[in-house]
């Protein structure tokens, strides 16, 4: 005769089974850009376009990962516009944490300062970035994996990272609410903006929950029906 599970252990296999991101956003410096921190249930997390460019902006995300005791692995950067890195020297030296970013955008990436003061920001010297993502890599921490998908058109080394368990993309700065990225910027390109949101996230189920580089979340499907900047 099969021995039944207990309800203990029933309800330890069924956690084993549900890996749940926990995913915190916090607002920083002035142009707002939506910071990231993803962790999951073994503690491991990464940090989303560290966008804190002052000391209190600092202690706000440092305060939070050490309430949850998080173990920060990597960071990653969309993009290499200066709102989207500004905190990469805190977050690397805070947690000997790598920077992970598309070897397209290291041109802009170095020219950081210097974007820095036309923003009216100031940065420390950038870390160099570890790992050099290309489209279809898989980065992993814990539990968790993404997907990453090259978008360029915003800019170049734009990606977005995709993960297909949760239904979730963060996409930089390619797609928002009802509205997409500008185009108008060095190595913005509108045509090639507009293709990798067709072929890279309106080809995704309409589940799909967006957490783009600034504003609100949305679906997939939303923006399929009320985007009028999709063409």
């Amino acid at each position: 005769m099969k021995k039944r599970n207990s309800l203990s252990e029933l309800l330890k296999q069924s956690k084993l089974k549900l890996i749940k991101m926990n995913i915190r956003t916090f607002g920083f410096n002035p142009i707002l850009v939506n910071t990231y921190v993803v962790s999951d249930e073994t503690g491991e997390g990464i940090i989303i376009d560290p966008g804190n460019c002052n000391s209190v902006e600092d202690e706000r995300l440092k305060e939070y990962i050490k309430s949850q005791n998080i173990n920060i692995k990597f960071i990653v950067n969309t993009h290499p516009h200066i709102d989207h890195i500004a905190g990469n020297p805190c977050c690397a030296t805070a947690y000997n944490a790598p920077i992970y970013i598309h070897g397209a955008g290291l041109a802009i990436y170095n020219k950081a300062y210097a974007y820095a003061i036309a923003f009216g920001m100031s940065v420390k010297e950038m870390p160099q970035p570890k790992i050099l993502l290309q489209d279809g890599d898989e980065i992993r921490f814990g539990n968790t994996s993404f997907t990453v998908f090259y978008t360029p058109g915003h800019c170049d080394g734009s990606i977005c990272l995709y993960n297909k368990d949760e239904k979730i993309i963060f996409t930089g700065d390619v797609i928002f609410e009802h509205c997409i990225g500008r185009s108008d910027l060095p190595t913005g390109n509108e045509n090639l903006l507009q293709q990798s949101i067709r072929e890279k996230i309106m080809t995704l189920d309409d589940n799909v929950t967006i957490l783009s580089g600034h504003g609100d979340k949305t679906t997939v499907g939303n923006e399929r029906k009320h985007n009028t900047y999709i063409r």
